[in-house]
């Protein structure tokens, strides 16, 4: 076994990370970040998406709708055809809509909800596996929310879907482990543009006031789109090699078991 190298907590240099929803604010960090290092990086997102937050000039940008079977396969497709393989994939996939109780909720928002925040991961993981399997030591992480273990009403829909998205993760690491690792990191609330609804879609509802929710946080602010780089990165990295279905919670403390 080789010395742990405490500098390499991330991807190393030269590595090929696929990232989507990269022009949202957690990707737009990510992505950045990633670069920084020397990592080779894809960002998937929406057409809307990335014509609104262009992704850096070094990314190879892909549109793709990840709720959509047909978008997916033709953006993995186009992915393959310049890399045979992927080192690491993260999905930030996912959006909110419909603040309401579960009783009251349209059938077809709920529809909405369960394929842009569950669908969306289950259809990028299928297609994203076959090439980090190539790699022979591939990290998968999927980005999903407290809301999975910590439902607040009104968010009943959204907290079921990152549920599935956790439950997702644990059956996809038992089933591709060794090749491949994959675990998930749930954020607290993050001040981000998902909180209009997310990025490349309409304006949902007001922004939340970020500093008198930051008073219940024990780190007494609330989450910048930079505070979930670090851990994704471990999550990726060499660090992390025997962390394998596991949900990071990230959100300052709110939400402790």
């Amino acid at each position: 076994m080789t010395a742990f190298d405490p500098s390499r907590l991330g991807p190393p240099a030269g590595a090929r990370v696929a990232v989507v929803g990269g022009c949202g604010g957690m990707g737009r960090a990510l992505v950045r970040a990633l670069i920084d290092t020397g990592v080779q990086v894809a960002v998937l997102d929406l057409p809307t998406s990335l014509a609104q937050n262009p992704p850096p000039s070094e990314t190879m940008a892909l549109p793709l709708d990840g709720s959509d079977a047909v978008s997916v396969q033709l953006a993995f497709d186009a992915l393959a055809a310049h890399w045979p393989h992927l080192d690491g994939f993260v999905n930030l996939a996912g959006f909110f809509k419909g603040y309401q109780p579960l009783a009251d909720l349209p059938v077809d928002l709920f529809d909405e909800i369960i394929a842009g925040n569950l669908r969306s991961h289950f259809l990028c993981a299928r297609a994203a596996l076959p090439l980090l399997r190539r790699s022979g030591s591939g990290a998968l992480v999927s980005v999903a929310s407290t809301m999975a273990v910590d439902v607040v009403k009104g968010y009943t829909h959204y907290g079921a879907a990152k549920a599935g998205v956790v439950a997702l993760v644990k059956g996809l690491a038992r089933e591709n482990a060794p090749l491949v690792r994959v675990n998930a990191v749930a954020p607290g609330l993050t001040n981000t543009a998902f909180l209009t609804g997310g990025t490349g879609r309409d304006r949902i509802f007001d922004g939340i006031d970020g500093e008198k929710y930051g008073r219940r946080v024990p780190m007494k602010r609330m989450a910048e789109p930079q505070d979930m780089v670090g851990p994704i990165l471990f999550l990726l990295g060499p660090a992390s090699s025997f962390v394998n279905g596991e949900m990071l919670i990230v959100d300052g403390g709110v939400y402790t078991q």
